[in-house]
C-alpha cells in the first residue's frame, strides 16, 4: 500500500494534464447523450461555421482504408452506410430503407431511392456492390466483411449479400464506418490510392479542404437525403495539446472539443457556457506483447510483466475516476464480458519468480513504445517505475500518432501501449485483435496465433444464436487471460466538451458524435 501511495504521489504532477484519449478502434454503437433543444431560437440566429477540436489529424478519409477513430470522426460527416445503430444498439435503416433474410446466408437490401452523392450522381446498387467489395478485400476492413462471398445487384435499388456461412454480426458490421457507401465513379476517376484525399459520399457534409496536421473543412450538402444541415461548415481542427483544446473551448475558438483533460473536467462543469459529456465505452487500453519478438514468445515473461503492473494505480493516478482497472480482454460494456478465473493483481514476488523461471533472473532491458499522448505517456512512466521492481529497465520511446499506427502494425517490435474501440459485439472486440488471420494492420498487432482460440472465435462469428455466441466469447476470454498475448490495463470513459449554444448534438458510447439534427446558436 505504501508503494502504491508513493507512485500516486509521484505521478500526481504528471497526471495534471491527463486526458481520456483513445484511438484505433472503429465502429459506431451504444447509448447516447443528447443536448436538448429549447424552442426560443430563430433561424437567423444560427451559427453557420463551427470548429471541432481533435487531438490528432485523420490518417485517411476513405471508409474502406480506416482503422482509427480519429479518421472515423470526419469520415462519418461525409459518408453513410446501408444501416446505422440507434442509442439502444438496435440496427436502423439508413441508405437501405428495409431488408429481409432470404435464408441463413442471403440477405436482400432495398435502397432508398433518389439519394445523391456529393458529385451529383444518384446512388445505385452498383455503388453499394462496389463499396462492400472494397471493404471485403481491404487490409484495414476485411476483418468485418470477409465472410461476405458475393454482393449481387438485383436491380438499380436492390442488392443481395451472400455470406459463406450464417454470419451473426453482419448487420452490425454493415452499420460501421468501414461499411459506408462510396461513389464508384469518384473512386475510379481519382484512383483507389487517391480517394482518401478526395472523398465523395452521401453525407450531410461534403469535403472542401485538408491542410495536413492542421485542419479538415467540410461544407453543407444541401441535397443530402437527411435534409440540408443548419451548420453550413465544420472545421475539424487538430490541437494536439489537451490544455490548448481546453483554451480553444473556453475562448470560443472551438465549439466542440474531444478528449478534455481529466483535471479540466470540473472546470468545464462549473463554466456556465460549457457542458461536459462522458460515457462508458466498449473500448480498452492494453499493453501489447509482439509474438515475433523472441522474449515476448515466453508466456512466463508476459505474465511476470502483468503481475508487476498495478492497473488500479493507472486508473486512479492517470484517469482519476474516468477509467476502471480492466479484468478481461473484453470490455465491461460488452454483454458477453466476464471476469476470467485468471487475474493479475499486482504481486511483485510472483512476478520475480516468473522472471527467474523465464530465464531473466538478472533482469532485462526493454523498450516501451507509446504515441505522443499525455495520459498514455503518464501510464508508461508509472509502468516504467513498477517494472523496475522486478529488474526490468524500460526505456520509453514516444512516436507521433500516424507513425505509431504504422510502426505497431509491423512485426519484431517492443512492448507497446495501444487501445481498441469496438462495438459491444464480441466479434468486433476480439476477432480483429486476436484471430491469427488478422495479424498486422487489421488489429492483431501482437501477431498472436492460437488454433483453439481461432476455432472458438470462428464458431461465434458464424452463429446467429446469441446465447451460443455469448458462451463462446466467455470461453475466449478465459483462453486469452491465461495466455496473455496482450495485457488489458483499463476500460476508459470517453468524453467531449461543448459550448452550451450547441444544440441537438448526440454523443454516443463509442465516442462519436451525431450531428444530423445539430444546430448552434450565435452567442451574444
Amino acid at each position: 500500500m505504501e508503494n502504491k501511495n508513493k507512485v500516486i504521489k509521484k505521478i500526481g504532477i504528471i497526471a495534471v494534464a491527463a486526458a481520456v484519449i483513445f484511438f484505433t478502434g472503429m465502429n459506431v454503437i451504444a447509448t447516447d447523450k443528447k443536448v436538448e433543444t429549447k424552442k426560443t431560437e430563430t433561424v437567423n440566429s444560427y451559427k453557420e461555421n463551427i470548429v471541432i477540436a481533435s487531438k490528432a489529424d485523420a490518417k485517411t478519409l476513405d471508409p474502406q482504408r480506416t482503422i482509427d477513430t480519429t479518421s472515423n470522426k470526419t469520415i462519418r460527416l461525409i459518408f453513410n452506410g446501408l444501416l446505422s445503430l440507434d442509442k439502444d444498439l438496435n440496427v436502423q435503416p439508413c441508405l437501405a430503407e428495409s431488408w429481409e433474410a432470404v435464408d441463413d446466408t442471403n440477405t436482400i437490401f432495398h435502397l432508398k431511392k433518389g439519394v445523391k452523392f456529393h458529385n451529383g450522381d444518384t446512388m445505385t446498387a452498383e455503388d453499394v456492390k462496389f463499396s462492400i467489395d472494397r471493404a471485403r478485400v481491404s487490409n484495414q476492413t476485411s476483418y468485418l466483411f470477409k465472410p461476405i462471398t458475393e454482393v449481387t445487384v438485383i436491380d438499380e435499388n436492390t442488392v443481395k449479400i451472400t455470406t459463406e456461412k450464417p454470419f451473426g454480426p453482419l448487420l452490425t458490421n454493415l452499420a460501421q464506418t468501414q461499411g459506408c457507401i462510396v461513389s464508384k465513379r469518384a473512386v475510379q476517376e481519382v484512383g483507389e490510392e487517391n480517394f482518401f484525399q478526395h472523398p465523395v459520399g452521401t453525407g450531410q457534409y461534403k469535403f472542401k479542404e485538408w491542410i495536413p496536421g492542421d485542419r479538415i473543412i467540410v461544407e453543407a450538402f444541401d441535397d443530402a437525403f437527411q435534409g440540408a444541415p443548419k451548420v453550413r461548415q465544420i472545421t475539424m481542427r487538430t490541437i494536439t495539446e489537451v490544455s490548448n483544446r481546453m483554451i480553444a473551448l473556453e475562448t470560443g475558438e472551438a465549439d466542440i472539443a474531444f478528449d478534455i483533460g481529466i483535471m479540466d473536467k470540473e472546470a468545464v462543469k462549473k463554466n456556465k457556457d460549457m457542458e461536459f459529456l462522458e460515457v462508458a465505452s466498449p473500448s480498452s487500453l492494453y499493453l501489447g506483447f509482439d509474438q515475433t519478438t523472441p522474449e515476448y514468445q515466453n508466456k512466463k515473461l508476459r505474465q511476470a510483466i502483468a503481475y508487476a503492473v498495478d492497473t488500479k494505480v493507472l486508473a486512479e493516478a492517470v484517469f482519476r475516476g474516468s477509467a476502471i482497472a480492466a479484468d478481461s480482454p473484453l470490455p465491461k460494456a460488452c454483454p458477453a464480458h466476464i471476469t476470467p478465473a485468471k487475474q493479475y493483481d499486482q504481486d511483485i514476488e510472483k512476478a520475480k519468480q516468473l522472471m527467474a523461471e523465464a530465464g531473466y533472473k538478472d533482469g532485462l532491458n526493454i523498450e516501451l513504445w507509446v504515441n505522443d499522448d499525455g495520459p498514455r505517456t503518464d501510464m508508461c512512466v508509472i509502468m516504467q517505475e513498477q517494472l523496475k521492481a522486478i529488474g526490468i529497465n524500460a526505456e520509453i520511446k514516444i512516436f507521433e500518432w500516424g507513425a505509431y499506427v504504422s510502426r505497431t502494425a509491423q512485426p519484431n517490435k517492443q512492448l507497446y501501449l495501444l487501445s481498441w474501440n469496438s462495438t459491444s459485439d464480441g466479434d468486433a472486440a476480439l476477432y480483429a485483435l486476436f484471430h491469427s488471420s488478422q495479424q498486422g494492420l487489421s488489429g492483431n498487432r501482437s501477431f498472436y496465433k492460437n488454433e483453439k482460440l481461432d476455432e472458438v472465435l470462428d464458431k461465434a462469428r458464424y452463429s446467429v444464436n446469441q446465447e451460443e455466441r455469448t458462451k463462446l466469447y466467455q470461453e475466449a476470454q478465459e483462453i486469452l487471460q491465461e495466455d496473455i498475448p496482450h495485457y488489458t490495463l483499463v476500460y476508459p470513459m470517453l468524453n467531449v466538451a461543448i459550448r452550451k449554444n450547441v444544440k441537438n448534438m448526440i454523443f454516443r458510447n463509442d465516442g462519436y458524435i451525431d450531428v444530423e439534427n445539430m444546430y448552434v446558436i450565435n452567442e451574444k
